[in-house]
C-alpha cells in the first residue's frame, strides 16, 4: 500500500512539473511585459514539492518538463536541464532538515534557482548584459518564483500523511 501511494505520488509531481512548463511556455508569456518578470512555474514545482516530499517524487518531472520547454523553443533541452540543476542541487538536503526548516528552503532555493536559470539561459543566448540592465524584472520574477514555491510547501505541509489516532493511551 505504501509502494502505492509513492508511486501515486510521483506521477502526480510529474504531471504538476510538466504542466507548469506547459504554462510557462503559454501562460506566462503573455502575463508579463518583460519575461524575466514571470516566474518560472517548473522551478516553483521543483522547489516547493521537492523541498518537503523529497526529490525522489521531482526528479523525473524536472527532466520532463525541460524536454517541453526545450522541444517548445529554441534552446536546446539539455539547456534547460543544466538551467534546473541549481534547484535541485539546492533542494538535496531537504529531507535532512526538520519540516520548518523544509519550508524555508523551498522560496530560497527557487529565488536562487531562478536567477541561475535565468542567468544562465540568458548567457546561452548571448545576451546576459539584458539580464544585468532589467535586473528590477528579474527580481520581480524571483519574488514571484519563491513566494509561489512557500505557497506549495505550505500546501504540501497541509496535505501531508497524517499517523493515525490510536487514542490516548496508545
Amino acid at each position: 500500500r505504501r509502494q502505492r501511494q509513492m508511486c501515486i505520488r510521483d506521477r502526480i509531481a510529474t504531471l504538476l512539473t510538466v504542466f507548469a512548463a506547459l504554462l510557462q511556455l503559454g501562460i506566462a508569456q503573455n502575463l508579463f511585459q518583460q519575461p524575466l518578470a514571470a516566474p518560472i512555474f517548473p522551478l516553483v514545482i521543483i522547489a516547493g514539492w521537492g523541498a518537503m516530499r523529497g526529490l525522489g517524487e521531482i526528479v523525473p518531472g524536472a527532466a520532463l518538463a525541460a524536454i517541453a520547454l526545450g522541444v517548445a523553443s529554441e534552446e536546446r533541452t539539455g539547456w534547460f536541464l543544466f538551467a534546473m540543476l541549481p534547484t535541485v542541487l539546492l533542494i538535496l538536503p531537504a529531507l535532512a532538515l526538520r519540516p520548518s526548516q523544509r519550508m524555508l528552503l523551498a522560496p530560497v532555493a527557487a529565488a536562487l534557482g531562478v536567477i541561475a536559470y535565468q542567468g544562465l539561459l540568458y548567457l546561452v543566448d548571448g545576451v546576459a548584459f539584458t539580464a544585468i540592465v532589467e535586473s528590477d524584472a528579474l527580481l520581480r520574477g524571483t519574488l514571484y518564483s519563491a513566494a509561489a514555491s512557500l505557497l506549495l510547501a505550505s500546501a504540501c505541509w497541509a496535505l501531508r500523511p497524517q499517523p493515525p489516532d490510536n487514542g490516548l493511551f496508545i
